[in-house]
């Protein structure tokens, strides 16, 4: 049987960063990773669209908003890996980054794969064994003392047998399954009698039952506000959106989901802690299926009244359809004239009062349908393993002495821009770093 000081399970950018910390405070030969794919990293290739948006340049004080109930618990990891020393450690292995939008981290090569060979070449350079092709189930871990009278925990079935001081469970969560993330992390950790919060799938689309806003996939909709009602509260995200075949996708749409889904009462785990049948998911409710679009943001419904009124007399041959290019993109004036049911060809001279009226509300509040969440796009799981009974300083159980956790398999999603991969990264550090300096 092996023996190892730490050993990780799950090789994506959680487990990687774990066992470089762990194996840099060590040294050589003493961690090892432990993944159920044929290779490390499957999912890392995925982000970004395979660009790998590695992190967002927003200040952590700033991050931490995103949050909601879990930034306390999230602080100490994202003070302890912040972006400047998370690049630091890809520019020692000449990888260069920019920024997009004034927030998004890419690499200059725009390759995930280039990220992905900087962590193997940290791994290789530090003798951290890797065991690949080996499926983990929560009844394959075994925690006792050792000859020695000392607790370990026992890692064994027929691809692996092992023993180590100290666990990192970085599995992943539930979303894109072919990735490997298919929940073991959450079997492991109630096992070892750890609460398994609501999981639901997060930054997901929206599917809906519009023809003939589908027939406009494809357009893009900038910098408008998508919106819901939670009682008298208005939740909103400002950004673009784009329609697709399915209906309603873009960062906007993407990150509104997150909220949305963060307010519905459903699960899409069994009582075993397995995903439940297409089906059964399909019939989960949403807690609310309304949205509505703003599409001038900046201007107010009596603003565009006044603005409407004011172009009329210069303008009064133009037909409505041309005239509202002014507020929407071209290719969506059509669509948007025949849901509230005014000719494009009328003229702005003979636009009533409420025909203003009903242009103002709808360019403000303009209303969509969810027929339901398009589930095999989620970018990441919302729920995980109940942070109250992780230590926030070491990402340590609080039940079971040398068990921690890192990355999607914890309680907590952040919205899209590199903000999730930036948890993954450190959240692994620190668990790796307190997992090590607790044997030193």
């Amino acid at each position: 049987m092996q023996e190892y000081k730490v050993a990780i399970i799950g090789g994506g950018p959680a487990g990687m960063m774990a066992a470089i910390k762990a194996a840099q405070v060590l040294g050589p030969k003493t961690v090892c990773i432990i993944e159920k794919n044929d290779g490390l990293g499957k999912k890392l290739l995925m982000t970004g669209g395979g660009r790998c948006n590695i992190a967002n340049n927003t200040p952590i004080h700033d991050q931490l908003n995103y949050y909601n109930k879990n930034k306390n618990f999230l602080k100490h990891a994202l003070y302890t890996l912040p972006q400047d020393k998370l690049l630091e450690m890809f520019e020692e292995k000449d990888l260069e980054f920019h920024i997009e939008d004034k927030k998004r981290i890419f690499p200059d090569s725009e390759d995930a794969h280039d990220i992905l060979d900087v962590l193997e070449e940290y791994l290789e350079e530090l003798e951290v064994d890797i065991h690949t092709n080996c499926p983990i189930n929560a009844n394959d871990i075994e925690h006792e003392l050792n000859e020695r009278m000392e607790p370990v925990f026992l890692i064994e079935n027929d691809k692996i047998s092992l023993n180590a001081s100290k666990i990192v469970v970085s599995t992943g969560g539930i979303t894109y399954p072919s990735t490997g993330s298919t929940g073991d992390g959450y079997r492991i950790a109630s096992k070892m009698n750890h609460t398994i919060t609501d999981i639901k799938p997060g930054l997901v689309s929206f599917n809906v039952d519009d023809f003939l806003l589908r027939s406009l996939s494809g357009l893009t909709l900038s910098d408008v506000e998508l919106s819901f009602k939670d009682k008298k509260k208005k939740i909103s995200v400002r950004g673009d959106a784009l329609i697709s075949h399915f209906g309603l996708t873009g960062p906007a749409v993407i990150d509104l989901s997150n909220l949305l889904i963060e307010k519905s009462k459903f699960t899409i785990l069994d009582d075993s802690l397995n995903q439940k049948s297409d089906e059964e998911i399909e019939e989960l409710e949403l807690f609310t299926n309304k949205i509505t679009i703003d599409f001038t943001p900046d201007l107010t419904e009596e603003e565009i009244k006044e603005q409407i009124t004011k172009d009329t007399p210069d303008n009064g041959k133009m037909s409505i359809k041309n005239y509202m290019k002014k507020f929407l993109p071209a290719n969506f004036v059509d669509y948007f004239l025949m849901k509230i049911n005014i000719s494009p060809s009328k003229t702005m001279a003979n636009i009533t009062k409420k025909d203003k009226n009903k242009i103002a509300e709808n360019l403000k509040r303009h209303p969509i349908e969810i027929e339901s969440l398009e589930m095999d796009l989620a970018k990441v799981t919302i729920g995980g393993v109940k942070s109250k009974e992780i230590d926030s300083k070491t990402l340590q159980s609080r039940f079971v002495d040398g068990l921690y956790f890192a990355g999607e398999v914890l309680e907590m999603a952040g919205p899209t821009g590199g903000y999730n991969l930036q948890i993954a990264f450190a959240t692994g550090y620190l668990a790796g770093q307190e997992a090590a300096n607790s044997l030193k």
